[in-house]
């Protein structure tokens, strides 16, 4: 038998950063369900009716609101809401499956989810087996070195299906910062709780501010990790003008503290196998990525 392949392998191999791939929905609905049942699609789990299964479907691929949903599930004997969701940062314990689809319905459409707020920073953690190896190995490691270290009166550690961006395992979405990680090792837990608790982005595993195009995130990446390394706040940088100095160059102005920043940034290609299933099988896609290459003090 040959050894295993694994995507998130080939991306470190050919050097593809995680930096710019910090895309997020801006609303995300979560409802429990056994992990043993996650099936792909995820909308055609185990035991999941057709109209639960309609709604998590419609939900997902919803032309009036820019949702994402995912099936979740806590440590042993950790007793889950059935549904959960932001920005309103809600969560319902419904009393029967039609009550659950009508508020998917309902919060699809725009409404809000009903009930109590949870006011701890909720971390989701890919650990989806049956999408990709690279989740269930890489992944699931580090959620379970989450769920050793986190205090949960501050932390809902969750392990969830897929998030995207399987080559980037371990990936993480952080709620209610809207915040997406890759790449997060069990040795890099104390310093990612760290930063969450401060308030703060944790740099080394961060994929880019969502609210930024892929050359912005991997600019202000770079403004952040130079004023890091400088003893700047985090809140004291950010990307002013851009100029564009040929298709696959462009210059950041920024400022970090009382420094003036040129960060500069440059397209480059990478093949791509975005899941462990198609390595041999189908031949890399050609991806142009953004990758920071210079900073200069003005």
């Amino acid at each position: 038998m040959s050894k295993h392949v694994f995507c998130r392998t080939l991306a470190l191999e050919r050097g593809e950063p995680h930096e710019g791939t910090g895309r997020l929905s801006p609303r995300f609905l979560m409802l429990a369900w056994p992990k043993g049942k996650w099936r792909v699609p995820r909308f055609a789990s185990i035991d999941m009716s057709p109209a639960l299964g309609d709604a998590i479907r419609d939900a997902m691929q919803s032309q009036v609101t820019d949702n994402s949903v995912v099936l979740v599930e806590g440590s042993p004997g950790q007793a889950l809401p059935r549904l959960m969701a932001y920005p309103e940062g809600r969560s319902l314990v419904t009393a029967s499956e039609a009550e659950t689809v009508a508020l998917i319905k309902a919060w699809t459409a725009g409404e809000p989810l009903p009930g109590p707020v949870d006011d701890r920073i909720t971390i989701l953690c890919c650990t989806d087996a049956k999408r990709d190896a690279c989740c269930a190995r890489f992944g699931f490691a580090s959620f379970k070195a989450l769920v050793a270290a986190a205090d949960p009166a501050r932390f809902n550690v969750l392990q969830c299906t897929h998030l995207g961006g399987c080559r980037f395992a371990a990936s993480l979405i952080v709620l209610p910062a809207g915040q997406r990680y890759g790449r997060l090792e069990p040795a890099d837990v104390p310093g990612f709780l760290a930063a969450l608790e401060n308030g703060e982005v944790y740099l080394p595993a961060s994929r880019g501010n969502p609210q930024l195009d892929e050359p912005a995130q991997a600019a202000e990446l770079a403004a952040m990790r130079w004023g890091t390394e400088h003893g700047q706040s985090q809140a004291s940088t950010r990307l002013e003008e851009r100029v564009a100095t040929d298709q696959d160059h462009i210059v950041f102005s920024a400022r970090s503290g009382d420094h003036r920043l040129s960060v500069t940034v440059a397209a480059k290609m990478f093949s791509i196998d975005s899941a462990c299933s198609g390595i041999g099988v189908e031949p890399p896609e050609l991806e142009k990525r953004w990758i920071a290459t210079q900073i200069a003090v003005l």
